[in-house]
């Protein structure tokens, strides 16, 4: 079994967050909305994440956390098994 406790995680989230806003580097600091993103390229990249890294973060984590390194605490801290009840699973 591999676990996203590892870092690789880290990098495959940095690629999702430049892809979603068309940047070639991200910073810990960098904003999302000044880099130009909007509700909805939050809206896929809160997507994007769930569906591919299986993290369970949602549209308004992105938008109360639009710092790079504060949503990438928070997804680090969300853990996958609450994918189903985030999404109106089982509760």
């Amino acid at each position: 079994m591999s676990g996203h406790q590892d870092q690789t995680w880290e990098a495959d989230f940095e690629q999702l967050w430049m892809e979603v806003l068309g940047v070639d580097s991200v910073h810990e600091q960098d904003d999302f909305f000044d880099l130009g993103g909007h509700s909805l390229s939050a809206l896929r990249l809160s997507t994007l994440i769930r569906q591919e890294l299986n993290l369970a973060v949602q549209l308004p984590h992105v938008l109360e956390n639009p710092r790079y390194g504060d949503l990438l605490a928070v997804a680090g801290k969300v853990p996958p098994e609450r994918l189903a009840a985030a999404e109106g699973g089982e509760g």
